[in-house]
C-alpha cells in the first residue's frame, strides 16, 4: 500500500489524431523516460487504459521503456468526435479502422520504432499490424491472440432489457484465473462496468467477425517485425494451444509463449505476475536475454510465489 500523499508518476494528456479524415481527441497516460523505448499498450474490448495502470507504475519497466496506454475513440476519456453525428449509427469496430487508429496514434505521438502490445481484441490485431504495417513497429506482442475467435458478437450484450454493465462485467469473470488476487479481478470487472452502451458489442464485431486469419497466416510478415503471441493458461477463448498453432502458421519471426497460472486479462487480473512475465519478453526483444524464451513461463521462472497457491487442476488426458 502506498504511503499517504504519494503522487504516482503517471501523466495523462490528449492528442489530436486524424483517422480517416476525422479529428479524434484521444486520451492517453504515460510514464517512463521521453527517450525510452516506446511501448504502446492497447486495452481489451469495451474497456479503457486503466487496465494498464499497474504496468504504468512498474519502476523496473518504466526505467527503460516509455509506457503509453490510450483510450480508443468512444472508450474511456476519448469521447466521440464532435464533427460527426455518431449517434445516428451503431458503433462497429473493423480491422481497417482499428489498425489505422493505432498507426495514426503512433504517428501523432511521433513514436520512433515503438513496441506494440495489446490484449484480447488488442492481441488479435497484432496479426493485422504484422500483415499490413510491419515496418511501423519494432515488435508486436499479441496477448490472448488467436487467428479466429468466433461467437462473441452477441445482441444481448447491448439489449435494453439487460443490465449490460453487469452482464458484460460478469461475462469476463470466468476468463480470469481463480488464483489471481480477488482485489484485482474485481477491479477488472469494475472497469468493465464503465463502458458506453454499444461499445463492447461494437468492439466484439472486430474480435469475433471481422478478424479471421485462419487462411491468411502466411501473409503475416513476422520476419520483418518480430511477433510474440502470448496466451494465458486459463484463457478459454484463445488458449495457449491456439497461440502455438497461430505462431506455427505464421512461421519465421513468430514466437508463442504460454503464461502459466493467469487468464485472459493478465495485465489487470494479476499485475505482479504479468509484469514479471513481460520483463522476460521485453528482454528478448531488446536482446538482453541470452536464452531462448521457454514454451511456458511459470511463476517459479520469474520468482513469483502465488498467494494463496493455485488450486490443483486436472489436465485433460492425452
Amino acid at each position: 500500500m502506498a504511503e499517504h500523499g504519494t503522487v504516482e508518476p503517471i501523466t495523462g494528456k490528449y492528442v489530436h489524431t486524424e483517422i480517416g479524415g476525422t479529428d479524434h481527441r484521444i486520451y492517453f497516460e504515460e510514464n517512463g523516460p521521453e527517450d525510452g523505448i516506446p511501448l504502446l499498450c492497447q486495452h481489451t474490448a469495451g474497456n479503457n487504459c486503466q487496465e494498464w495502470r499497474h504496468l504504468l507504475t512498474d519502476e523496473e519497466i518504466t526505467e527503460d521503456f516509455r509506457v503509453i496506454a490510450h483510450d480508443l475513440p468512444y472508450h474511456g476519456k476519448s469521447v466521440p468526435p464532435t464533427s460527426q453525428s455518431w449517434w445516428e449509427e451503431d458503433y462497429t469496430m473493423t480491422a481497417k479502422q482499428f489498425t489505422e487508429t493505432l498507426v495514426a496514434l503512433a504517428d501523432a505521438l511521433d513514436l520512433d520504432d515503438p513496441i506494440y502490445m495489446g490484449s484480447s481484441m488488442g492481441g488479435n490485431i497484432a496479426l493485422e499490424l504484422a500483415d499490413w504495417y510491419p515496418d511501423r513497429f519494432r515488435a508486436l506482442i499479441g496477448l490472448e491472440c488467436g487467428a479466429h475467435s468466433p461467437g462473441f458478437y452477441i445482441d444481448w450484450l447491448d439489449h435494453p432489457q439487460v443490465n449490460t454493465t453487469e452482464v458484460n462485467a460478469y461475462s469476463c469473470w470466468g476468463l480470469m484465473a481463480p488464483q489471481s488476487p480477488e482485489q484485482t479481478r474485481r477491479e477488472t470487472m469494475y472497469l468493465y462496468e464503465q463502458g458506453a452502451n454499444g461499445v463492447f458489442k461494437g468492439d466484439l464485431y472486430y474480435y469475433s467477425v471481422d478478424h479471421d486469419y485462419r487462411d491468411k497466416l502466411d501473409q503475416v510478415n513476422a520476419d520483418e517485425c518480430p511477433l510474440y503471441i502470448v496466451n494465458g493458461e486459463y484463457d478459454y477463448l484463445t488458449t495457449p494451444d491456439d497461440g502455438r498453432e497461430t505462431a506455427k502458421g505464421v512461421g519465421d519471426g513468430a514466437t508463442a509463449v504460454e503464461m502459466a497460472q493467469i487468464g485472459h486479462f493478465p495485465m489487470s487480473e494479476h499485475p505482479e505476475l504479468f509484469n514479471a512475465y513481460l520483463k522476460e519478453i521485453l528482454a528478448d526483444i531488446t536482446g538482453d536475454r541470452d536464452e531462448t524464451l521457454p514454451d511456458v513461463l511459470t511463476p517459479d521462472d520469474v520468482g513469483i510465489e502465488l498467494q494463496p497457491p493455485a488450486p490443483a487442476r486436472e489436465k485433460p488426458a492425452e
